[in-house]
């Protein structure tokens, strides 16, 4: 019976897997170099060839340099999303990170770096939270979430996320969180400060040489982590039936005062 590798274990086969690639781009580089001037020569390399070749070499060292750089700060990366993956954290947490999590630093599969989000934003992102949805709704949010999250994979791990938020309950506690929290954004510049205030005072601690080390959060990717996480209140109030559900649990909610406040965003 086949089971599914633990988060250390895909760490491991992803580190070795790039480090194979790299040292068989090294092999490939130089060798391909010296067949090329080989070639050049009869098939045959004195020592001389060799000592012209030199600066070659250097220019070589260099590009693949480059190429292991950027190697290592993706590695680094993935490092840091499986220790984000293997912390015990809330569900109701993980769920509310799901959101954005699309916007954080990564390398696409063209080999483009992308995103406009470090995860050192998490520390003062749940600190914003807390302040916003206040600790009493905070915990019965993350109690509520995580009994939904045992109920829906009944031991099995890991955790199928997009499984826990199909979940009816889970889907009313995310939609209750961001109602309140669109709330917060009906003047958008000024809670845009504040929450940028809160963020870049309680960034996690960057790693020395890191490609983030420097990185702050700024109004630009404060509108995007926001649009991203409303992305599931928006659907709602385009539904009929869903904004019917959010509103019997809001007394007095206004579908064209929300729709006014997610416009602005």
């Amino acid at each position: 019976m086949k089971t599914k590798k633990s988060l250390e274990d895909q760490g491991n086969d992803c580190t070795h897997a790039r480090s194979r690639a790299m040292a068989e781009a090294v092999v490939a580089a130089f060798s391909g170099l010296l067949k090329d001037e080989a070639q050049k020569h009869g098939g045959f390399l004195g020592l001389r060839h060799l000592e012209d070749m030199e600066d070659v070499f250097h220019v070589k060292a260099e590009e693949l340099s480059i190429v292991f750089e950027k190697a290592l700060q993706d590695s680094h990366r993935e490092q840091e999303d499986l220790k984000w993956h293997a912390i015990k954290r809330p569900a109701f947490d993980r769920l509310m990170v799901k959101h954005f999590e699309n916007l954080f630093f990564s390398r696409g599969a063209n080999g483009l770096p992308h995103g406009v989000l470090s995860r050192r934003v998490l520390p003062g992102f749940f600190l914003a939270l807390n302040m916003m949805l206040g600790p009493e709704a905070i915990t019965t949010y993350q109690v509520r979430c995580d009994e939904a999250m045992e109920r829906v994979m009944n031991g099995k791990v890991p955790v199928d996320w997009d499984l826990v938020e199909k979940d009816p309950d889970v889907h009313a506690v995310v939609l209750d969180a961001l109602y309140t929290i669109a709330q917060y954004f009906n003047n958008p510049f000024q809670r845009a400060d504040w929450f940028i205030q809160i963020v870049n005072s309680n960034l996690a601690p960057a790693r020395a040489g890191a490609s983030d080390a420097y990185w702050r959060l700024d109004q630009r990717s404060l509108f995007k982590l926001v649009s991203n996480l409303l992305l599931d209140l928006k659907k709602a109030i385009r539904n009929d039936v869903a904004w019917t559900h959010l509103a019997l649990r809001h007394e007095g909610a206004n579908r064209d005062s929300l729709k006014a406040i997610l416009r602005k965003l």
